[in-house]
């Protein structure tokens, strides 16, 4: 058993959560007021809130995989979920319909659509206490700056400088999350002690399907 248990202590894994996706946009766009929330300024805000909800509280809100690309973390799920609703196929789509019953795009000439959220004094049922208060805090932060300074400031996040080494230009890399908890972050007691709590809860996640095998 204890074989077992070592051999997979190092993944951290969560599941994905779509409705948690489109709260967290909304959010955004209704609650932050935020006016240029296109797809590449929304993934590295959900990155931010990400990384702050799992060091802090010991999960993500959105339970995404995160890869590095050239322009920094992306939440991979997230933006196939993005690009299904700004470039939908002829297929329907129950993802997409999903997403428009809460957002909705708004297209400006040739620029970048951007999300909107359809109604007002939503009462973001997905959500958690802790995640809002993140969000919150990712808005003040980091809301009103320009997609290129936010873009600047992920290049600069550890988990992303390691996951580059690996990936030719153009490309993606994992991002895995145990990177998360590294770099200056490591250093932290706090820090510590909640990656080693995010393992432990990983491990025995692992142990318990293992056995249900």
């Amino acid at each position: 058993m204890r074989s077992v248990r070592r051999s997979i202590r190092r993944r951290i894994e969560f599941n994905f959560s779509l409705d948690k996706l489109v709260e967290a946009i909304a959010y955004f766009a209704e609650v932050g007021e935020i006016r240029d929330l296109t797809k590449l300024k929304a993934a590295k805000l959900l990155f931010f809130a990400d990384k702050t909800h799992l060091l802090r509280y010991g999960w993500p809100i959105l339970g995404d995989r995160y890869v590095s690309m050239d322009h920094g973390p992306v939440p991979s799920q997230s933006l196939n979920v993005m690009n299904r609703v700004i470039a939908p196929d002829e297929i329907e789509d129950v993802v997409r319909k999903r997403v428009l019953e809460t957002l909705e795009l708004q297209k400006k000439g040739t620029g970048h659509p951007l999300f909107r959220a359809k109604s007002h004094s939503r009462k973001f049922l997905h959500l958690s206490e802790s995640e809002r208060a993140v969000l919150d805090e990712v808005i003040r932060d980091y809301g009103r700056k320009p997609v290129g300074e936010l873009i600047d400031l992920t290049h600069q996040e550890h988990a992303w400088k390691v996951s580059n080494l690996e990936r030719i230009e153009g490309s993606s890399a994992p991002m895995p999350y145990r990177t998360f908890f590294e770099g200056d972050a490591s250093r932290s007691p706090e820090i510590v002690a909640m990656r080693a709590f995010v393992e432990a809860e990983q491990e025995d996640r692992d142990f318990l399907n293992h056995l249900c095998k």
